[in-house]
C-alpha cells in the first residue's frame, strides 16, 4: 500500500510541469483550510465566559487556555466554575474560570483554565511539573 501511494506520488511529479501544479494545488487547498478555520475562529463578538455547549466555556478575551491533568483529588468541577490556583502553597490566581473538565476512563481528569495572557507561561510549567493545586471558590 505504501509502495504504491510513493509510485502513484512519483509518477503524479515526473516532470517540472506537474511539479508546479501539485504545488500551487496544496498551497491553494493550505490556505482554504486557513481562511475556513480563521473564519471559524475570528467572530470578534465574544462574550467574556460565553456559553458555547452545555459543558464548555469559550475562552475570554486577553486569556489563554491551560490544560492540567489532576495530579490528585479534586473538588467536584463543573465548567464554569472558578478556583483559585495554587502553587508552593501560595495562591497565585484567584477566581480562575474551569472552561472545561475532560475525564476518560482509566486517567487523570484534564481541567481547562482560562488564564490571563501573563500568567498563562508560569500556570502551564506548574502544570507540567506537577506542581498545582486548585481549590473550589465558593
Amino acid at each position: 500500500m505504501k509502495t504504491k501511494i510513493l509510485e502513484s506520488w512519483y509518477s503524479l511529479c515526473r516532470d517540472a510541469t506537474r511539479q508546479r501544479i501539485v504545488v500551487i494545488s496544496l498551497s491553494i487547498f493550505c490556505a482554504l483550510i486557513y481562511f475556513v478555520s480563521a473564519a471559524t475562529f475570528n467572530n470578534n463578538i465574544v462574550a467574556p465566559a460565553a456559553l458555547q455547549s452545555a459543558s464548555r466555556y469559550e475562552i475570554p478575551v486577553g486569556f489563554r487556555a491551560v490544560a492540567m491533568q489532576s495530579a490528585g483529588p479534586i473538588p467536584t468541577l463543573q465548567s464554569g466554575d472558578h478556583v483559585d490556583v495554587i502553587i508552593d502553597s501560595a495562591i497565585v490566581l484567584e477566581q480562575v474560570l474551569v472552561i472545561d473538565i475532560v475525564e476518560q476512563s482509566g486517567r487523570q481528569a484534564t481541567i481547562v483554565l482560562a488564564v490571563p495572557v501573563a500568567n498563562s507561561a508560569m500556570i502551564a510549567n506548574a502544570a507540567a511539573l506537577g506542581v498545582v493545586s486548585l481549590v473550589l471558590v465558593g
